[in-house]
């Protein structure tokens, strides 16, 4: 259980996060998001938005994005994610560039996700199936 000194914690330090993006959104610094690629589609383990302090993640019918506006590259999310879909901007694969839009874009549509659901039964199977943008439900 969560007593309320740690959910102080919490919050202090997700406003903090924020008032720094803030910051550097009017220093013209640019902020690195994080990307969800094609590896999630049709696995949508969601172990990583229980650690993403500012709600940045977006739950569509198969696939999980990511709001490049709203994540503050904390890199929490990147090691939660059990088949290793998520990578800093910069890093994404080239082959998995057209993510980056796509989470822009979907992340625009799609509600906040928060909290950690049951992946979909079949998502095991799906692990290491290449090619699946074809099976990205919009």
């Amino acid at each position: 259980m969560v007593n309320d000194g740690e959910v102080h914690i919490a919050r202090a330090a997700v406003y903090h996060a924020e008032l720094f993006i803030f910051i550097l959104n009017l220093s013209g610094a640019r902020v690195m998001a994080y990307v969800v690629t094609e590896t999630c589609i049709r696995c949508k383990y969601t172990d990583c938005v229980e650690v993403c302090p500012v709600d940045c993640f977006h739950e569509g019918p198969n696939f999980l994005v990511i709001d490049p506006n709203e994540c503050i590259d904390c890199t929490l999310c990147v090691p939660e994610c059990p088949v290793n879909a998520i990578y800093a901007e910069d890093d994404v694969p080239e082959n998995q560039k057209q993510f980056v839009a796509i989470n822009a874009d979907l992340a625009k549509s799609w509600p906040v996700i928060t909290e950690k659901k049951p992946a979909p039964d079949d998502a095991s199977e799906w692990e290491n199936v290449p090619n699946k943008i074809g099976q990205l439900q919009r």
